[in-house]
């Protein structure tokens, strides 16, 4: 990793003490485009850079490869920058942040979620943005008032070369072929990116996803019975991944990608891959409130997304970002395979901030065996 492509401007990070006065807009729509660009002028007009050298944060996600390449690409870099201490912690878990701002005991302070869990508690467990100069991101990706969007990640099937050689799957409906393609299937036990590819992988076309068939993924994962392994960890899977023991898995591709890295020998079916973001939220609570606005603006820049997606091939959802990936990096990454894709099955925040619980309750119905 190159520290000088991480080096930002110490006047992004002024940012945070600009507009601490200013009132709210009640005619700012959903995503808070108007009042975030309001707030991004005011940053550049000039404010003094904030004395941030001895504050701390806890940055919290769910771990492993991701918690590595965060740290690698931005919490290590911003640290040296800003002087702000940051120690870590995973995996995030809502429940735990709920617990913590009812008690008004705070312990973490910014927090990597998908889109649904942090929008649905935008206001309530987490700090609306008010100093965050989201204008390099891709609007749509932005869901909420209250979370900075910082990585796009796609699920598609993921197969085990060896087992299958010359007779590799081509399509993700071969996940439910286990007469022609026999083995341990596996997948993230969590129902955001759970019940999406299975539906996908019974032939739910990629626009007609949403709103979820509960019924059929049920039915889905009851005719897989025993072929069907749910990971409770991420972990779990990249171990798989790495000792061979799986044949097909509906896998994140960045983590994926890092187990190719060590050696495993693994193969990506692109057809009809699902994508998903996660966006950063700033816990409510927090003791250092500046200095979560800093590192939240910090992540919000090209340099910032291109130096994480270098590490694990997550895609940024800053389109300027020009990360220096390798070779086999590409092979993991959607951006390379728009034609293999066709057309993308895509995250609907919205569709699950307003379905969250139904959508959980079912999931955890379906899988419990």
């Amino acid at each position: 990793m190159n520290p000088t492509r991480l080096t930002l401007p110490l006047a992004l990070l002024a940012a945070v003490v600009v507009g601490a006065g200013c009132g709210s807009d009640d005619s700012e729509d959903t995503s808070g485009s108007s009042k975030d660009e309001a707030q991004a002028g005011e940053a550049q007009a000039g404010a003094s850079t904030p004395d941030l050298d001895g504050q701390k944060l806890v940055f919290v996600n769910y771990g492993g490869d991701t918690l590595v390449a965060a740290e690698e690409g931005w919490l290590d870099p911003f640290s040296a920058e800003s002087g702000v201490q940051i120690a870590t912690d995973s995996p995030s878990d809502p429940a735990k942040v709920k617990a913590m701002v009812e008690a008004g005991r705070t312990t973490w302070d910014v927090i990597d979620l998908d889109a649904a869990s942090g929008g649905a508690q935008c206001g309530t467990l987490f700090e609306e943005r008010e100093n965050i100069d989201i204008s390099a991101i891709d609007p749509k990706y932005i869901s909420d008032l209250c979370g900075v969007p910082i990585m796009v990640q796609a699920i598609a099937l993921v197969y085990n070369n060896e087992l299958y050689g010359d007779n590799p799957p081509t399509k993700v409906t071969d996940f439910m072929d286990t007469e022609a393609f026999p083995g341990k299937r596996i997948i993230f036990n969590y129902a955001v990116g759970g019940i999406e590819p299975i539906l996908l992988a019974d032939g739910v076309e990629p626009d007609e996803l949403f709103p979820l068939d509960y019924d059929r993924a049920a039915s889905a994962i009851e005719r897989l019975g025993g072929d069907l392994v749910f990971h409770a960890e991420l972990a779990q899977q990249e171990q798989a991944l790495q000792s061979g023991d799986f044949a097909m898995c509906l896998c994140y591709t960045g983590r994926a990608a890092v187990t190719a890295e060590k050696g495993a020998d693994i193969g990506v079916v692109w057809d009809s891959a699902y994508m998903a973001w996660d966006a950063l939220y700033a816990i409510k609570g927090s003791e250092y409130p500046e200095a979560q606005e800093a590192l939240m603006n910090y992540i919000a820049t090209p340099e910032a997304q291109a130096a994480f997606t270098e590490t694990l091939p997550y895609g940024p959802t800053t389109p300027s970002s020009e990360p220096q990936i390798s070779d086999l990096f590409k092979e993991f990454l959607p951006d390379f395979h728009e034609e293999e894709i066709g057309t993308r099955a895509l995250y609907d925040a919205q569709w699950w901030i307003e379905n969250a619980d139904k959508a959980f309750a079912e999931w955890t119905a379906m899988t419990a065996g």
